[in-house]
């Protein structure tokens, strides 16, 4: 039981402590690629110490928690009388109560999530397939439509496809449209979309919790500097920062356009990169977090393992 005490300590800590550091150490966006594991690592360790903590409670509740003492062992002993009846029918129903609704309420976030991530996706699929039908192909993956409003995007779908308007097409020169169409072949191979998807779910699931909703964010933020860096790789940083700069933000909701997040900050980056010590110094800050985070399950399990978080 105190291990399960320890790792919802440890996920209240990273809950609270985490959003504030990691926007601080993303947001220049001078290592786009560890900013995002360090958000993922974040928000996966809060989750598998909220599942590993249930199944430890669990585990002790059905044999009693024999190999534990002191206040909480003390404590446990009562939650065990009363789950048994031993303590009177009332508390025995009570607490089967609130276990029911316990379960309940998992089961229905976990329902959440799954209806959130299948209406975006199905979101997706109609997306492209329309696209699929009015669109002009250019290319294997490329489809233009008859629109004023400057616009590239892509959307995930089966095939995934970029979108590209005939307004973007008049504004865009041959380095400026091989650079936006990096960056959406860059969102596409990175699967950026279902990474956003699986945030966003869970931040319609815990609407309080800001791990979970600034994380949707953040990482959306970052994902789109990370597609940055793959098509400036290509055709440069001013071809890319042109390209932006001339594309309004019109990309539909399920959708990652060029020019939709954070253009300015990005545009900012682009214009003025970092050097490569900063660039050095970001990577081993999110680094550092990133193994502090993932290791404090870790370390918890090595402790109960070894006996020092186990009484008697």
């Amino acid at each position: 039981m105190s291990v399960a005490a320890c790792l919802l300590l440890y996920s209240f800590v990273v809950c609270v402590v985490g959003p504030p550091i990691l926007r601080r150490l993303t947001r220049e966006g001078h290592a786009p690629r560890y900013g995002v594991a360090a958000w993922l690592t974040a928000i996966g360790s809060v989750l598998i110490s909220w599942l590993m903590a249930a199944v430890l409670i669990v585990g002790d509740l059905v044999t009693g928690g024999e190999h534990s003492n002191g206040v909480v062992a003390s404590c446990l002993a009562v939650l065990c009388d009363v789950l048994t009846g031993y303590a009177g029918r009332i508390p025995q129903v009570l607490l089967l109560a609130a276990a029911a609704a316990g379960v309940i309420a998992a089961s229905l976030a976990g329902a959440r999530i799954a209806r959130a991530l299948a209406r975006l996706r199905a979101g997706a699929l109609e997306h492209a397939d329309g696209v699929r039908l009015v669109g002009r192909p250019v290319g294997q993956d490329v489809f233009v439509i008859d629109a004023s409003e400057r616009a590239a995007y892509c959307v995930s779908g089966r095939p995934p496809v970029i979108v590209v308007t005939t307004g973007a097409l008049a504004a865009l020169d041959d380095d400026q449209l091989g650079a936006v169409l990096a960056h959406e072949r860059a969102h596409l191979a990175g699967r950026h979309h279902q990474v956003i998807a699986a945030l966003r779910s869970l931040a319609v699931v815990f609407p309080k919790l800001s791990l979970m909703t600034q994380g949707a964010t953040e990482v959306s933020r970052i994902l789109e500097m990370c597609a940055d860096d793959a098509a400036a790789r290509r055709f440069g940083h001013r071809a890319l920062l042109l390209g932006l700069m001339s594309l309004a933000g019109a990309a539909p909701a399920g959708s990652l356009g060029a020019a939709d997040v954070a253009v300015l900050s990005r545009a900012e980056r682009l214009a003025v990169p970092a050097t490569p010590p900063t660039q050095i110094r970001a990577r081993a800050a999110l680094t550092s977090a990133s193994t502090l985070m993932a290791g404090g399950p870790l370390l918890i399990l090595a402790l109960m393992a070894s006996g020092t978080l186990m009484c008697g």
